[in-house]
């Protein structure tokens, strides 16, 4: 009887609204899939997947960096042209600096350019502009009370990233205590190669080795006559007493990395500093380490997404479609 009464109600529904139920409980379990795919594959590279690079081997005193080397590099851009640095993180989120939205708060206005040497492509290399993403979120540290200290941002995509061998998310970690007085990382960005000197074009990506400075010593430095600051919280200092070597205007956001048994790991965000390349004003960076927690928790929070308005919809329509009889 009841595959009689089935039978009856498939055959009063008609065969266009089966198919709609099938497809729907299809659709249903394939999104699921998605989502669940997604946490495990890529939802978080903290840990994941992350900080390998398949190219081997001007910030200030640097040189021109080669396609590949830095892969999770990106190129925070405002109405199209560039602003600031980031780093990917994995495909829905992106690191930056909370300063680098005084002007404007706007996700819309916001773009993150990906696999590039230039910060100018140019307006034919129809690559660059797949490889650019929307800004859908800004969520900036909740310390964060426009000074110095907890400079640091999170920034959602509004689409996933397609990774590739010159786009790849790169690594952090909860504490980065092992890096201290490392004297091999790296610091990469599109800003100035002195004070008061542009990047040239063809704003190419520029590298610069620096060591990390401990915070006793930083301090030290910038309690110093002409410029007296506390170095404190969340800072850590990158550089070389000497000068020569530092991240400049229009670095900022992007990220200082350092290599650990063949990965790499974001150790800092570029934040502020006292001119650029000075002797004995290293530049200063938020630890990353130290918001890894908060991190950690708005990528997975955001992970699994309510179901669209229109799938929603869909499913009301053919509800009684999918009652069992």
């Amino acid at each position: 009887k009841r595959r009689g009464r089935q039978a009856a109600g498939e055959e009063a529904m008609g065969a266009p609204a089966a198919a709609v139920a099938v497809a729907v409980q299809l659709l249903v379990q394939l999104l699921v899939r998605v989502e669940l795919d997604e946490l495990v594959q890529f939802g978080l590279s903290i840990p994941g997947p992350c900080g390998r690079r398949a190219i081997g081997t001007r910030v200030v005193g640097g040189k021109d960096a080669t396609i590949g080397r830095w892969p999770w590099q990106g190129s925070l851009r405002l109405w199209g042209y560039h602003s600031c640095g980031a780093s990917l993180l994995n495909r829905r989120w992106v690191l930056s600096a909370a300063h680098c939205f005084e002007r404007n708060t706007s996700p819309g206005m916001w773009t993150v350019q990906f696999g590039e040497l230039s910060a100018a492509p140019s307006i034919w290399n129809l690559q660059a502009y797949r490889n650019r993403y929307q800004v859908e979120e800004i969520v900036m540290s909740p310390r964060y009370l426009g000074a110095s200290a907890f400079d640091i941002a999170m920034l959602r995509l509004a689409s996933p990233v397609t990774y590739t061998k010159y786009i790849q998310p790169i690594c952090v970690l909860a504490s980065s205590d092992e890096f201290q007085n490392r004297s091999d990382c790296w610091v990469t960005g599109w800003g100035d190669i002195q004070e008061n000197e542009d990047l040239p074009a063809p704003y190419s990506l520029q590298e610069v080795e620096v060591g990390i400075i401990n915070t006793s010593m930083c301090d030290f430095m910038y309690t110093q006559p002409s410029y007296r600051y506390n170095i404190w919280g969340d800072m850590i200092c990158a550089g070389h007493a000497q000068g020569g070597r530092d991240a400049c205007f229009g670095d900022s956001g992007g990220p200082l990395a350092c290599e650990k048994k063949g990965l790499w790991y974001q150790v800092g965000v570029v934040s502020w500093g006292v001119g650029c390349g000075r002797p004995n004003r290293p530049g200063v960076y938020t630890n990353v380490s130290t918001h890894f927690k908060w991190m950690q928790t708005l990528i997975a929070s955001s992970s699994i997404h309510k179901p669209p308005a229109w799938l929603l919809l869909l499913l009301l329509r053919t509800a009684p479609f999918l009652q069992p009889a």
